[in-house]
């Protein structure tokens, strides 16, 4: 079993403390209300769903509790089934009193000893899957990554927009990457990256023929499981585009993809394809095969990934038009 880190479990402790004000996991905007802690715990699916996914992992720590610990989560959560329409945690901190024929403030005492076995619990399931799959090197990873690339014009552009999630102390940079055909480096190619919003662009390398790295210095340090937004904007001639596809190949935990291409619509390639978790050797002859996808008016197709496995390719390839 994990042990819970006792700094990590004060945090979420506080976090649930923020949480049980007013109606608790009923709220309206419980999204807004999460930190970033409770956030991780939920995922990064839309906000029913990760309300959802948020009820069942603190039910589900709430369930390896004692008895009385377990009912004082619940009510203070307004998990319960007496306490779920009571908009106030005044009251149901009452109920309880009630319940357990104890006056107000020892039932005050057993909602907050409760609360922190439940974030002990918690913090020790953060630790664990945060242990499932690597972080960056660095200490983050890849909770969203949104990519409109255009292939409209003479120029290829990528319009990015990343949030990732630190999983170390005061973590001040983050990088990202970007491989492109070894014989793209070429005279008259040039890969320009800028800063949309979220940070600074500290330097931009080319440590191999076909890679290049970005480092971006974030606006302020982060801490573990706390989230931060970046955007970028390449540019490139469309001659370093050697290979028609684009593609994420995590090397670190990846939660999610959403992808736009847009091609020009007077010269649609001759078929677009998903590609959803496949080896390179699969994806680096293009053939039509698998998911075959259609363009709109407007010349985009647009996919969504989950969940990304290490070293596998996932995005569009395409035949361009003849």
């Amino acid at each position: 079993m994990t042990q819970p880190d006792e700094k990590l479990a004060e945090r979420v402790a506080k976090e649930i403390r923020q949480l049980h004000k007013g109606r608790g996991l009923q709220a309206g905007d419980l999204d807004s209300r999460l930190g970033p802690l409770l956030g991780e715990l939920a995922g990064t699916a839309d906000a029913a769903a990760r309300r959802q996914a948020l009820i069942t992992e603190i039910t589900r720590c709430a369930g390896q509790l004692l008895e009385d610990y377990r009912l004082a989560v619940r009510v203070s959560l307004a998990l319960s089934e007496e306490t779920t329409d009571e908009p106030l945690f005044t009251r149901r901190a009452s109920w309880l009193a009630e319940r357990i024929d104890r006056d107000s403030r020892t039932a005050l005492r057993r909602i907050r000893e409760a609360e922190w076995r439940l974030a002990e619990l918690i913090a020790g399931e953060l630790q664990r899957r945060r242990g499932r799959i690597p972080a960056a090197s660095n200490g983050w990873y890849v909770a969203e990554l949104r990519t409109v690339m255009r292939l409209d014009g003479d120029i290829v552009e990528s319009e990015q927009d990343r949030r990732i999630v630190s999983s170390r102390e005061n973590l001040t940079e983050v990088m990202a990457w970007l491989d492109l055909p070894s014989d793209a480096n070429q005279p008259g190619s040039e890969l320009r990256a800028g800063i949309r919003y979220g940070g600074r662009l500290l330097r931009k390398e080319q440590p191999s023929g076909n890679r290049f790295t970005l480092m971006v210095q974030l606006p302020k340090p982060l801490q573990p499981g706390e989230e931060h937004h970046f955007g970028l904007l390449l540019r490139m001639p469309r001659h370093m585009l050697k290979l028609p596809h684009c593609l994420v190949t995590p090397e670190c935990q990846f939660d999610r993809l959403d992808l736009t291409v847009r091609f020009d619509p007077a010269r649609l390639p001759d078929w677009i394809r998903r590609v959803d978790g496949e080896t390179v050797r699969t994806f680096e002859n293009p053939r039509p095969i698998g998911e075959l996808l259609v363009p709109d008016a407007a010349g985009e197709v647009r996919q969504e990934f989950r969940d990304l496995a290490l070293y596998l390719g996932y995005g569009i390839q395409w035949a361009p038009a003849h």
